[in-house]
């Protein structure tokens, strides 16, 4: 173990003065004659990385035609180097779809162009939208740079492990090399999604139906019809909801109040009636 740490640790040094040699070969050069300026403004650029944001957005619009806005929507995004994410459409036994939504990934330099056309009249009626972007420039260079450090501490490994010369040394270094390859394959995994993420936005947009204009009203006779046969059907649908809402309780009323009736009755009729007097 003293042989790894000493290996890793002169490697780790080594890999220092030599990135510390190469910064000051390319100061140098920078500093040339008349570079000062160059220097400094590379130096700058170093220090101001590119902003990197995750931008996520949910639209809501309101179309006469669910499926032809869909289609609009998709040709917008693929328009624009987008693509389809997923897609959750709602049908009914009909075939009609009343309602989808669907997730697209925009490209982040077109995000604001392409979401403002998806909310716009060419999709439909805009309902609704939420916006959210997260800054993650700090995190995006955290992992780079423990990506970086991670390769380094690997190579060192592994060029210590061309220099074990016993079993033991050679099963110890091996496993830190397993432990750094699977540290970096995480690193490298998150590094990925995190460039997935600020290469392109996530737009969800959700088409409801519904947008179809009103139908057209009827006046005169053929207009008095069709309403008086409404206000008809209406009053039958009414008073069948109130005939089968009080059904049970006209049936239980007769299950009880039928027995009792006759029993009273019987009874009344088995009373002895009065006896008619005779002549005085």
């Amino acid at each position: 173990m003293l042989l790894i740490g000493g290996c890793a640790g002169s490697g780790g040094s080594s890999g220092a003065n030599g990135a510390a040699r190469s910064g000051a070969a390319g100061a140098a050069a920078l500093r040339g004659p008349g570079g000062g300026g160059a220097a400094k403004t590379a130096e700058a650029a170093n220090l101001a990385p590119a902003q990197a944001i995750v931008y996520t957005a949910s639209v809501t619009v309101r179309a006469g035609d669910v499926t032809a806005a869909a289609s609009r929507a998709k040709q917008i995004v693929t328009g624009a180097g987008g693509y389809v994410g997923s897609e959750d459409a709602e049908e009914t036994s009909s075939g009609s779809r009343p309602g989808t939504t669907i997730t697209f990934k925009v490209p982040a330099a077109r995000y604001t162009e392409v979401l403002d056309r998806l909310g716009s009249a060419q999709i439909g009626r805009r309902t609704s939208l939420q916006q959210h972007a997260e800054d993650v420039t700090q995190e995006v260079a955290d992992v780079d740079s423990r990506v970086a450090s991670a390769k380094a501490t690997l190579a060192s490994f592994r060029a210590l492990l061309a220099k074990a010369t016993t079993v033991s040394e050679v099963i110890r270094v091996e496993q830190e090399i397993s432990q750094r390859e699977a540290d970096l394959e995480s690193l490298q995994a998150r590094q990925r999604t995190l460039a997935r993420q600020t290469a392109y936005a996530t737009v969800t947009l959700r088409v409801d139906g519904g947008g179809a204009p009103a139908k057209r009203r009827t006046h005169g006779f053929t207009g008095g019809l069709a309403a008086g046969w409404r206000a008809f059907t209406a009053f039958v649908g009414t008073l069948t909801l109130a005939l089968g809402w009080a059904l049970p309780f006209l049936v239980v009323a007769a299950v009880i109040g039928l027995p009792v009736y006759g029993l009273r009755r019987r009874r009344r009729l088995s009373r002895p009636g009065a006896e008619p007097q005779g002549p005085a």
